[in-house]
């Protein structure tokens, strides 16, 4: 669809590397975050940030406060 948002689903914690592969531990990305992320200088820290983003959004989804 022209025009759509492309987002792509990411690991929070590189599954190459032995991240887990389950909902709490994915948050959708842009491709350029995503990049960024993966590749880019504040990598480590961003990836920081999106553990957290990611298992307290799949805490709330669940009903759950955040573990």
């Amino acid at each position: 669809m022209a025009g759509a948002t492309l987002l792509e689903a990411d690991h929070s914690d590189n599954h190459a590397d032995g991240g887990r592969d389950h909902p709490a531990a994915m948050i959708a990305l842009f491709p350029n975050c995503h990049r960024n992320k993966t590749h880019g200088a504040e990598g480590p820290e961003l990836t920081e940030r999106l553990r957290a983003a990611a298992s307290e959004l799949h805490s709330r989804i669940l009903g759950r406060a955040a573990r």
